[in-house]
C-alpha cells in the first residue's frame, strides 16, 4: 500500500527521503500520529476558510494544518484514485500520518470526500464555511486572472479550474455554480455533524466569531487575535468590481439560476438581473 502512494510524494518530502538533509520533516514523518479527535473545517474554495481556521488556531493556541489534500497530492493523482474507489481514504490517512497529526485542520478539496472523511474519523468535529456563490466564485476566477465574462476558456485556463471532482456544466461559470451547489450540499445533506459559519457573518466580527467558533467546537479561546484578523492569509480577489460588471448579464444570470435554492438555505437574496 506504501509502494502505490509513494510515487506522488511531493518533491519536498521526495527529496528528504533520498538525502535526509531536511531531518525534521523526515522525523515527523516517520513518527507522526493520526489526531483522534481532529476538526475538520470544509467550504468550496475561497469561501474563506484559510484566514477562518488560521484566526481559530491562533485564538486556540493549537497547531493546524492548511490544504493537506494539496500537499499531499499536488497533480490530483491520489484524487482520482480515491475518486474511483482505487485508494481508500484510510490508506491515504495511514501512508500520511503527518498531514492528519493536527487538531485543527483546513481544506476545501476534503469537503467532496466528507463521506471517507466522516467514517476515517468517528469522533471528529466539522465546520462548513459557506460564502455567497457569486463573490465565491468571483473570488475564485480573480486569484487565478481569469474574467468571469468569458464564453470559452483556453486550455491553461481549463486547467486552473481543475476537474476535481469532475463537475457538469456547458461552460466554465455552470461548472463553478454546480460545484459550489455539490460544495453547499455537504453541509445542507449533513446539517446535525456541522457547525456552519457565513463568510459575510465573519468579515463584519472576525474576533467575535471566531471566539464563538472556538467555542462551539470545544476549542478555550484563550488567546487575543486581534494584530492578526486583517492579516491577507491568500492573495485577494478585486472585491470592488461589482457582479454585474465581473460576471456579464449572462454569466451572472447563469450562477443564480443554477444555485438559486441553495441560495435562499443560507440567506443569499437574487439580484435585480434574474
Amino acid at each position: 500500500m506504501y509502494l502505490k502512494v509513494k510515487k506522488h510524494l511531493p518533491t519536498p518530502i521526495k527529496r528528504s527521503l533520498k538525502s535526509l538533509v531536511d531531518m525534521k520533516t523526515f522525523y515527523q514523518m516517520k513518527t507522526a500520529k493520526v489526531h483522534p479527535e481532529p476538526i475538520f473545517m470544509l467550504g468550496h474554495a475561497k469561501s474563506g476558510t484559510t484566514a477562518i481556521a488560521s484566526l481559530l488556531a491562533k485564538v486556540s493556541g493549537q497547531p493546524v494544518t492548511i490544504d493537506p489534500i494539496f500537499r499531499i497530492d499536488p497533480e490530483g493523482y491520489l484524487q482520482q484514485q480515491l475518486l474511483s474507489g482505487e485508494l481508500q481514504f484510510e490508506e491515504l490517512v495511514e501512508v500520511y500520518k503527518f498531514y492528519f497529526s493536527t487538531p485543527i485542520n483546513k481544506d476545501p478539496k476534503l469537503t467532496f470526500f466528507y463521506d471517507d472523511l466522516s467514517r476515517c474519523f468517528p469522533l471528529a468535529k466539522f465546520i462548513f464555511v459557506i460564502r455567497d456563490p457569486r463573490d465565491n466564485i468571483r473570488s475564485f476566477l480573480n486569484r487565478r486572472g481569469i474574467p468571469g465574462n468569458l464564453d470559452k476558456l483556453t486550455e491553461d485556463q481549463h486547467k486552473w479550474i481543475g476537474n476535481l471532482p469532475p463537475i457538469a456544466g456547458k461552460n466554465y461559470i455552470e461548472k463553478l455554480a454546480n460545484r459550489w451547489n455539490l460544495a453547499a450540499d455537504t453541509y445542507l445533506n449533513h446539517q446535525d455533524q456541522f457547525t456552519l459559519i457565513r463568510y459575510e457573518d465573519f468579515i463584519l466580527d472576525k474576533v467575535g466569531t471566531t471566539r464563538s467558533l472556538a467555542e462551539k467546537v470545544g476549542l478555550t479561546a484563550s488567546h487575543d487575535i486581534s494584530d492578526y484578523v486583517n492579516l491577507q492569509y491568500q492573495p485577494s480577489g478585486d472585491r470592488q468590481v461589482s457582479w454585474s460588471e465581473f460576471f456579464q448579464t449572462e454569466n451572472l444570470h447563469l450562477i443564480e439560476t443554477i444555485c438559486s435554492q441553495r441560495m435562499n438555505c443560507f440567506g443569499y437574496s437574487q439580484s435585480s438581473v434574474v
